[in-house]
């Protein structure tokens, strides 16, 4: 019986684990995350922020039980580093996970740019359903928001943000 390590809780932390346990019973998965939320869809962020569904939608299975259900571990935890040669993953709350075989399924980070006052608490990311959070508590009418990036989360969760009556 083989331990499978996911690094990521993310759509393909998620698959990839149910993917194994479709091919591996009786293996042993754990999933990564470093979030505190189940895993959630970030595309579903912008439904959240206009009100059309609660954070439980954006959730990417329905059950609470579903990972154990599966016989799948989630530590809520980041990857302080990883060592190859010895098979173990060293976690952010001190935890030292072994393995047979790992995937790395991290997924990417919002790039912010150097400019001054980026860092200021009312300046926020749409990443996470964290930022969601920070957004939605900032989002009041006749607040000013300014956007930029256009990846498809981003332009997708800027189309809501008029409704809202903000400038």
């Amino acid at each position: 019986m083989a331990h499978h390590v996911i690094l990521g809780a993310g759509p393909a932390g998620v698959i990839a684990a149910e993917t194994i346990r479709k091919q591996a019973p009786h293996d042993q998965i754990t999933i990564v995350g470093d979030e505190a939320e189940p895993p959630y869809s970030r595309m579903a962020i912008p439904y959240l922020l206009i009100g059309n569904i609660q954070e439980d939608g954006t959730y990417l299975r329905k059950s609470a039980t579903h990972f154990e259900a599966l016989n799948v571990k989630q530590v809520s935890a980041r990857a302080q580093r990883v060592d190859g040669a010895g098979k173990q993953v060293h976690l952010s709350n001190g935890e030292v996970l072994a393995f047979d075989k790992l995937l790395i399924a991290t997924g990417s980070r919002p790039v912010q740019p150097p400019i001054p006052g980026i860092d200021s608490p009312e300046v926020h990311t749409c990443w996470t359903l964290e930022d969601a959070r920070a957004i939605m508590a900032l989002a009041k009418p006749g607040a000013r928001v300014v956007r930029w990036g256009l990846v498809l989360l981003a332009a997708s969760s800027w189309r809501p943000l008029p409704h809202a009556a903000l400038s």
